[in-house]
């Protein structure tokens, strides 16, 4: 859990650069008076901050962005959305472990079985942004290419956006349990691959115009 948050703290410090050095600092210092059990909403919160931060600097067109800081940005953006697809796949009650003595039994006896096994499924398909958006961030990064391709785009962040509303009304109907959302889910599984997909979109945008390059 420590772990975890100095590296949303180390990325948000990231994301601000040096114009952003009297803020990261003050961050660092409120952290010690955030309650325990509340550090880790807390640092989530200040990635998304710096993220906002990042995407107002760079409609200036001015803004060169690190190699480095890119992957860790993409990386965050990406890699619990592709853990959490992975589970839904492959993990010991993934939909490939499925068989029909188990859906008869946990899943379609019930309509919340049915509901939870829909989310199954839809998690198998939506969470294949992780592993596109992770494709896509080892691209930029290396080639500084963007999403170029807008319907793709949009698909990503409609079904994520989807998914994590149908996750907030199972929650509503059923309480918290298996898919139901919660704020770490929708901070990591929907808030963040929409950021990641949409700043992927945006460095396609400025290719032709040269106003945002990707250094070394």
């Amino acid at each position: 859990m420590n772990d975890l948050i100095s590296l949303c703290l180390r990325l948000t410090s990231a994301l601000m650069g040096k114009d952003g050095s009297e803020w990261s600092r003050a961050m660092y210092v409120e952290l010690n008076h955030v309650p325990h059990d509340d550090r880790l909403s807390w640092a989530l919160g200040c990635v998304i901050a710096g993220m906002k931060w990042r995407i107002e600097t760079m409609r200036s067109g001015n803004l060169r962005v690190s190699r480095g800081v890119l992957f860790l940005e993409l990386l965050l953006c990406f890699l619990p959305i592709t853990l959490g697809w992975w589970d839904a796949v492959f993990g010991a009650s993934g939909v490939l472990g499925l068989n029909q003595s188990t859906l008869q039994d946990y899943f379609l006896a019930t309509p919340l079985g049915r509901a939870i096994l829909g989310m199954m499924i839809g998690g198998a398909v939506i969470g294949l942004s992780g592993p596109i958006g992770l494709f896509l961030t080892s691209r930029a990064v290396i080639t500084g290419a963007g999403l170029r391709s807008r319907p793709l785009g949009i698909a990503m962040i409609a079904g994520v956006t989807l998914f994590i509303l149908a996750s907030i009304l199972l929650r509503l109907i059923a309480a918290p349990g298996a898919y139901a959302a919660n704020f770490s889910f929708v901070v990591l599984i929907g808030l963040l691959p929409v950021l990641g997909t949409a700043h992927l979109m945006y460095l396609s945008h400025t290719e032709p115009r040269a106003g945002l390059s990707v250094s070394r």
